[in-house]
């Protein structure tokens, strides 16, 4: 018989239960914080460092779960005096995002700790495509910031495009950052992606410098004529710590955490965590459990996330009667620690997915993983090593999925030194190594622009 279950939060069924909730990401409240989270103002900043700060802007859509941090430790750096710029502030109250399905806030904090302006946007809508960033201002802010650089987040709208022009008319140079790969990029064809290149080539030119997120991105700009001396490496991360303490405090009572969800304690559990949609592919992970349950009886997954294939897949997972398949629906940040802690392995089956941050997550947990060869988290130098602390598998390729599930539920001893490893290879992708890599490119920059401050 096909177990299939949709769990509803567990505060609804468990309200004492305090021992088992993770720490929020804590942020340092300073009294000298103003109204909008502005840093230390750049004089006391001068004051305390004896030299001068310089001047930062970040242009971003808008406030991400996973950037926040970043700001708040570049914030943080004594020769940084930050502005976040943001084309909205969709995401920093409830909002209702079609890919998750639901009206949700994040629980976490994402406008502490730094200072930040919300430009005004002439797109009244949610934000999605080129046109839903307008944000004509950016060019009189540019101008008139006295920055000494800017690093934008992509090219993707045309805010990014608005800026690129402020900035060469303010004489100001400009960083980017993104997550584009050479996985995506390279089987590009046609007369679109031959007019984005020459788009590209001729904005990388006049770029000063780039902030590489991983391996594949940086192949990427190589793959654009980009010279590695433009390049500077700042991984994209998520607190490490926040998930490794989470998880730790729920693993010690991982009986009472699966008893929450109406898991078996001696299940082996795979877990798939981000949105039910179409490019993430879940239906490979419960195609996958087919070839394996009548091998592996207590061998399930669970689905945190939420989208619109999730009905699909509660009615496949029915119809091929597969058991042991948990779909929890959306959760929160504060709640994923205790999520990982229940599973024994993350998988990560995407078509498309440049640089899938659930990865980090999981192996701050201290678990092994296995992705897809269409994620941009593996290859040399990345945090996933194929046969070292997880699996690369080709992308829809099932039967070499469950094999390398297959290969995970035949060895304890296995997961747990993939797990191990993948703790130890996180510790090297942290929001420190990121702030230190801008810190980096940004003198670098300075140092062509005003050489007589070297």
């Amino acid at each position: 018989m096909a177990v299939l279950r949709s769990i509803p939060h567990p505060e609804a069924c468990q309200p004492h239960r305090s021992f088992l909730m993770p720490a929020l990401i804590q942020v340092k409240h300073r009294s000298n914080l103003e109204e909008n989270g502005t840093e230390p103002s750049n004089r006391l900043k001068s004051a305390a460092s004896g030299v001068r700060p310089r001047r930062l802007a970040i242009l971003i859509s808008h406030p991400v779960q996973y950037f926040s941090p970043l700001f708040r430790r570049l914030a943080e750096q004594p020769e940084i005096d930050l502005t976040v710029l943001y084309c909205s502030l969709q995401g920093a109250g409830t909002m209702n995002d079609p890919g998750f399905g639901v009206s949700f806030a994040w629980d976490i904090p994402l406008l502490e700790g730094y200072r930040y302006k919300a430009l005004r946007n002439f797109w009244p809508g949610r934000l999605k495509g080129f046109f839903s960033c307008i944000n004509p201002g950016v060019i009189n802010e540019l101008r008139k910031g006295a920055y000494d650089a800017v690093i934008i987040f992509g090219w993707g709208n045309l805010t990014n495009w608005l800026a690129f022009s402020g900035a060469s008319l303010a004489d100001v140079p400009w960083m980017l950052y993104g997550d584009t790969n050479v996985l995506k990029e390279s089987g590009a064809k046609g007369l679109k992606p031959a007019i984005r290149r020459i788009f590209l080539t001729s904005l990388f030119r006049r770029t000063s410098a780039f902030l590489t997120s991983g391996g594949f991105n940086r192949a990427f700009y190589a793959s654009m004529g980009v010279p590695a001396t433009h390049c500077f490496w700042a991984p994209m991360v998520v607190d490490n710590e926040s998930f490794a303490k989470g998880s730790k405090l729920a693993k010690a009572s991982r009986i009472g955490v699966r008893e929450l969800y109406g898991i078996s304690p001696n299940m082996t559990l795979l877990l798939f965590s981000g949105k039910l949609v179409a490019r993430k592919r879940p239906q490979d992970i419960l195609r996958a459990l087919r070839f394996l349950q009548a091998e592996f009886p207590l061998l399930g997954c669970l689905f945190a996330g939420e989208g619109v294939l999730r009905q699909r897949l509660q009615e496949e997972t029915s119809r091929h009667k597969i058991a042991n398949a948990f779909f929890l629906g959306f959760r929160n940040q504060s709640e994923l620690p205790r999520i990982y802690a229940c599973a024994d392995c993350l998988v990560l089956p995407s078509v498309a997915e440049p640089r899938g941050v659930v990865v980090n997550e999981a192996m701050a947990s201290g678990l092994p993983v296995i992705v897809s060869d269409r994620t941009g988290v593996w290859g040399p130098g990345d945090i996933v090593r194929d046969g070292e602390n997880g699996f690369v598998y080709p992308c829809g390729d099932v039967r070499a999925l469950a094999e390398a599930i297959r290969k995970l539920v035949n060895d304890p001893d296995l997961r747990l030194r993939m797990g191990k490893r993948s703790f130890e290879i996180i510790q090297g992708f942290t929001y420190e190594k990121c702030a230190g890599g801008i810190l980096k490119a940004l003198d670098s920059v300075v140092a062509v622009r005003h050489p007589q401050e070297q």
